[in-house]
């Protein structure tokens, strides 16, 4: 016949080996932090009639620096030290979000008969073109950092299928923000409104030149 064991020692260390089993088993349990996306979503609340002298602007997509292009948000914490935010990310490429908001915009603004993107065949008569130089949370001062924004546009105009640019300007805003530890939202607030005045300046711009 086999005898129980009772041995404490024996005991005590199966107890152990248990313990052990369950401390390195629990950090696998936690959930991974939740990944949250946001969406930069200025625009233009008023509709203005469009332009009578059949004008059609062509919204070419915008190019965005490569340092900026990825969904993860940038953040600068020094001179030449930036990281990206893995749990914090736009919901769709920035290009993308940027070409059509700037669309959107200026569709509404009444300055040409027509606004369209790049896939259409309709002639224009003017095209837009921007880079973005700049889409960063600027973090080197910690108790006021600022959401940065920065686009160069150039306004073309079709002369018998010769495009010559006839309006140039760079626009940078620096929007300081509320920092609300791990949640972007204010930052993401922040870009809103950068790229509102950005917008806002940009229209005032086209009315006087085209």
């Amino acid at each position: 016949m086999t005898r129980p064991v009772t041995d404490p020692v024996r005991c005590l260390l199966a107890v152990l080996a248990l313990c052990l089993l369950g401390a390195c088993a629990t950090p696998l349990s936690r959930p991974a932090p939740e990944r949250k996306l946001y969406n930069i979503t200025a625009q233009r609340l008023e509709s203005l009639p469009a332009a009578t002298d059949k004008s059609v602007l062509k919204v070419r997509p915008l190019q965005v620096s490569p340092a900026y292009q990825s969904k993860e948000m940038a953040y600068r914490l020094g001179e030449t030290e930036f990281e990206s935010d893995y749990y914090n990310s736009f919901f769709v490429q920035p290009a993308q979000n940027l070409t059509q908001l700037t669309e959107q915009w200026i569709g509404r603004t009444g300055i040409f008969s027509n606004v369209v993107d790049s896939t259409s065949q309709v002639m224009d008569t003017h095209l837009l073109e921007g880079m973005v130089n700049a889409l960063y949370g600027d973090y080197r001062d910690r108790a006021a950092p600022k959401a940065v924004l920065e686009v160069q546009f150039f306004l073309l105009k079709n002369r018998n299928e010769t495009y010559g640019v006839v309006f140039s300007k760079s626009y940078r805003k620096a929007v300081p923000f509320t920092a609300g530890g791990k949640d972007a939202s204010p930052l993401a607030a922040a870009y809103n409104q950068a790229l509102t005045e950005i917008l806002v300046e940009l229209e005032q711009d086209l009315r006087g030149v085209k």
